[in-house]
């Protein structure tokens, strides 16, 4: 039987309200991305021309095909429906057609609740550099439940660019989402969050992404690491809550100031079984002046792109570039701050009194965590799998508090501990040699402005990799899947679907295959060994695993892992 209208809208209102934070009422934003083989030839022919890249965004081309997919997915909605399909949940469909806040051509299909409603739900198709992109925000999580609403997005989110010749791939593609800040403001949850991603750089490096600057793992520079273990040990000595930085006024957010951790907060503050102690205002103070100060002092450390910063770059602004992380904060924000890209008031209707006490209620409607380590996706069910192995496994470390920062992994030896890696096993020449690429590279992307020869995160990633002797780099790959399957279990234990069977099948092809090669030769296992299983149920089924992960460019670069 569809679901009917009302029911959507009521779940649609729920996810919006700050007031429920709840992952039950909780929502995500996606931004699935395809490409053309003209999409990406079009953009490195014009880029570097005068006025090219207003000309890539205004080609017939790009325009024509950013029309074709809204117009294309609002044709197949009306079919089905008229067929009586069950995915087809919303009472009606509308395309308009406009500009995204970049001023670039973008339309828009407005899915339609009950006459009621007050909301649209709406599936915007813009474009990027190379690619076309959706934006499709708020999705309520009740909806991802939902099987129907699973083929909706298969059928047209999907389905319609493909018809029209459009592909995913991970180098010039994404699959970042971003969920609900509402939901990881409560307890300690989001500094659990993030020092469980900073105690598993593989989440982005080797599992659910790659290495790239777009993503720049919390891991990938020993400075990088040291400023978000700090913020975290800030947390946990109490520096943030109001009891030792004397509360926060809408005042301190409007003018994004006040966020430092205080000098010497007094003890009891903060209890490792629940967080924050006090009241909900209290919770909630302690929690958005923590995520306010982790993008400050330790998000803006090392970001990606770095060298191009420039205050009249709307991309790469200071205050827009330090969003290139594995984990954005950038959108943490009240109710009257300004739209972080179209400086727009944020749900002005809402402009609480600048002396009002900082509360939830405040929190504006898209505030989010933004999870950016996300490669691109080939399925509708697959993207939906990767943002509930997210939320599942949000909801494992709800029951588990404390996560503390582990001081060593193997994988430092491909982040922090790179440029040593690459000095002991292939000598001091190479790592010179990557120093003299390093400064003329930073040289020339940053204008002349960056002499330095500090060399990118991820060139130095691939580069320790390959010096790695064998040994090692089967006993990176054993810590690697070992971690992940840990993760995938640990969120199956609150998975509210109580499915059955093997946690692993909807996740085993995210490993990346290198590891897997790593891990064939390796002898040394034991009877039950977990990494051991993992790698033979792989071996069972590689074709169709592979076949489940993105191509990594459509024109056939070489990845960088291929590479000498």
């Amino acid at each position: 039987m569809r679901k009917k209208p009302a029911s959507l809208a009521s779940s649609m209102a729920r996810a919006k309200d700050p007031a429920r934070t709840s992952f039950d009422d909780g929502w995500v934003g996606i931004e699935p991305t395809f490409q053309s083989k003209k999409s990406i030839t079009l953009y490195a022919d014009l880029e570097n021309e005068p006025g090219g890249e207003d000309s890539y965004f205004k080609h017939k081309h790009m325009t024509r095909t950013v029309r074709g997919v809204a117009r294309g997915i609002a044709r197949h909605w009306k079919r089905q429906e008229k067929r009586g399909a069950d995915w087809v949940l919303f009472r009606g469909v509308e395309v308009e057609e406009g500009l995204d806040p970049w001023k670039v051509f973008r339309a828009e299909c407005k899915f339609t609740f009950a006459k009621s409603a007050k909301d649209d739900f709406e599936v915007k198709v813009g474009m990027d550099p190379s690619t076309f992109e959706f934006g499709i925000k708020p999705v309520p999580l009740a909806w991802l439940y939902d099987q129907r609403f699973v083929t909706f997005l298969e059928k047209l989110v999907w389905g319609v660019p493909r018809k029209l010749g459009l592909t995913p791939s991970m180098l010039n593609g994404g699959g970042q989402f971003h969920l609900s800040a509402k939901s990881y403001l409560t307890g300690s949850l989001l500094a659990d969050d993030i020092a469980t991603r900073l105690n598993h750089p593989e989440i982005s490096t080797w599992v659910m992404d790659w290495p790239n600057c777009d993503d720049r793992a919390l891991r990938a520079t020993r400075e990088r690491f040291t400023a978000y273990r700090d913020v975290l040990e800030r947390y946990w000595e109490g520096a943030f809550h109001p009891g030792a930085t004397g509360g926060l006024t809408a005042e301190h957010a409007l003018l994004d100031r006040g966020f430092e951790p205080a000098h010497s907060p007094p003890q009891g503050l903060m209890r490792p079984e629940i967080g924050p102690v006090g009241s909900p205002r209290d919770v909630f103070q302690t929690n958005f002046t923590f995520g306010r100060a982790v993008r400050l002092r330790a998000q803006s450390v090392h970001p990606g792109y770095w060298q191009l910063a420039h205050p009249d770059d709307d991309g790469y602004r200071p205050d827009q570039i330090m969003r290139y992380s594995e984990g954005n904060l950038n959108r943490l924000q009240i109710a009257g701050e300004l739209h972080v890209k179209s400086g727009e008031v944020l749900d002005d209707d809402r402009v609480p009194e600048l002396s009002a006490p900082l509360d939830l209620e405040m929190l504006a409607t898209e505030a989010s965590w933004e999870l950016r380590g996300q490669m691109s996706r080939t399925s509708a069910r697959d993207t939906v799998e990767a943002i509930l192995l997210e939320v599942h496994h949000a909801r494992f470390l709800e029951r588990h508090r404390r996560v503390k920062v582990r001081a060593s992994l193997l994988q430092d030896q491909l982040l922090i501990d790179g440029e040593a890696t690459v000095r002991k096993h292939a000598g001091e020449r190479v790592l010179q040699k990557l120093r003299r690429e390093a400064r003329a590279s930073n040289l020339k992307v940053s204008k002349g402005r960056v002499k330095s020869d500090f060399i990118e995160p991820e060139t130095l990633f691939w580069a320790a990799w390959s010096a790695l002797p064998k040994g090692e780099k089967t006993a990176v790959a054993r810590e690697v899947v070992s971690a992940f399957v840990e993760r995938v279990e640990e969120a199956a234990s609150a998975d509210p679907r109580g499915l059955h069977g093997d946690p692993m099948d909807p996740h085993r092809h995210r490993i990346h295959p290198l590891l897997w090669k790593a891990l064939a030769s390796d002898r040394a296992t034991r009877p039950g060994d977990p990494v051991r299983r993992e790698l033979v149920r792989f071996q069972e089924d590689e074709a169709r695993l592979l076949e489940r992960r993105p191509v990594y460019s459509q024109l056939g670069d070489r990845p960088p892992w291929s590479r000498k």
